[in-house]
């Protein structure tokens, strides 16, 4: 027998690599489709204020009233918004996966999408409470340590990264940054719920001076 007709009989092995590269994409899509799904339940709070009960009131008026609310709403967007950008570019980054990073993903999935609960809890409340403020800020530490520990994990093992990106110190600059503010945030509003979400406007800062830090220094 030739060895075209044995080739031709024998089954086709599979690409190992370029199913795990499928796999990887569909991970990376069915985390940006939940992420996309509690931005948008975000709003749902803020859309049951425009009821026929306001139709008498101006924008103004409404806005006025409401103004505690939307700002909880456009903090916990670009907070969620910020996450995101963080684990957009870690996932830059990751040319394999294993089953440990698998479940820290979707552990950090399900964190971003109970966000919108505490984010609700502080919008039907008439006096800002200790415990929910805790929760809000509690939510942000966990999601932010998860992604923490994504970055530490993909640290760790060099074959599920590419040879190119950063690595060490300088990797998980951005994810302590950002969970040493919500821990600060979190132990803040235990004494002072006000003040632990008004840690939040450092954010910005921190999270420039941070991903300057994880820059890799020119040669």
């Amino acid at each position: 027998m030739s060895e075209d007709s044995a080739g031709a009989g024998a089954p086709q092995r599979p690409d190992i690599h370029q199913r795990r590269q499928r796999t990887l994409q569909r991970i990376t899509t069915f985390t940006d489709g939940g992420v996309a799904i509690a931005l948008t339940l975000l709003v749902l709070p803020l859309v049951d204020f425009a009821d026929q009960s306001t139709a008498r009131q101006s924008v103004a008026q409404l806005f006025s009233q409401h103004l505690g609310d939307i700002l909880s709403f456009v903090v916990s967007f670009l907070v969620i918004a910020l996450f995101w950008r963080t684990h957009r570019h870690l996932y830059e980054q990751i040319v394999d996966y294993d089953e440990f990073l698998l479940v820290l993903n979707t552990a950090w999935l399900m964190a971003v999408v109970f966000l919108p609960f505490p984010t609700a809890r502080l919008f039907v409340e008439t006096r800002l409470r200790t415990d929910s403020a805790v929760l809000y800020l509690s939510n942000m530490l966990v999601i932010s340590l998860l992604a923490l520990a994504q970055v530490w994990w993909v640290n760790r093992h060099a074959n599920l990264r590419a040879s190119s990106s950063p690595g060490g110190a300088r990797a998980l600059a951005p994810p302590v940054a950002l969970s040493v503010i919500f821990a600060v945030a979190t132990l803040v509003a235990l004494a002072w719920p006000t003040a632990g979400l008004l840690v939040l406007v450092c954010l910005p800062l921190v999270q420039i001076l941070a991903a300057r830090l994880s820059r890799s220094p020119r040669k």
